[in-house]
């Protein structure tokens, strides 16, 4: 039996010529990649978006949970609250707000369980080419979802 040829990353001394192996390591991802628009998503996270850091917790969920680029996460709200550390009725407003802001997109359903993903201009899987074409039936989502709360408050007395 004939041994496969194997490629050999090496470090050569120019002088002596002699030569290092370099080790290799694994490949550091370990299954499907997501591109996420890093503009976007920095606004998302920013202050200024007016999200929560529930709703915030439950996009990026959304985001990574995407296999696919145009089929729904098939996960009712309940397993994904339960991953979440949240009750359902708290992952239901959220996704609320998202929906409400084209974060989210619905994308089936069975029976009265709504499936949802996520929109094509946050995170996609495939070609550039492929992902011109998903966006061209969406309206950019809102980056803007409310206004911020202020979240200090003064104390008693104070106006």
């Amino acid at each position: 039996m004939t041994e496969q040829a194997r490629k050999i990353l090496a470090l050569v001394d120019q002088d002596t010529g002699e030569f290092e192996e370099v080790p290799r390591a694994n490949y550091a991802f370990d299954g499907a990649h997501i591109n996420v628009g890093i503009r976007k998503g920095r606004e998302l996270a920013s202050a200024a978006s007016g999200l929560t850091d529930r709703e915030f917790r439950v996009l990026v969920w959304y985001w990574f949970a995407t296999e696919t680029s145009e089929e729904a996460i098939m996960r009712t709200g309940s397993a994904i609250a339960e991953e979440l550390g949240m009750s359902a009725d708290a992952l239901s407003r959220a996704v609320k707000v998202l929906k409400q802001a084209r974060l989210l997109v619905e994308a089936g359903g069975l029976g009265r369980t709504t499936f949802y993903r996520c929109t094509p201009y946050l995170a996609f899987i495939g070609t550039g080419f492929a992902h011109r074409e998903a966006v061209k039936d969406w309206n950019p989502p809102e980056t803007k979802v409310r206004e911020p709360r202020n979240r200090r408050r003064g104390k008693k007395g104070e106006a």
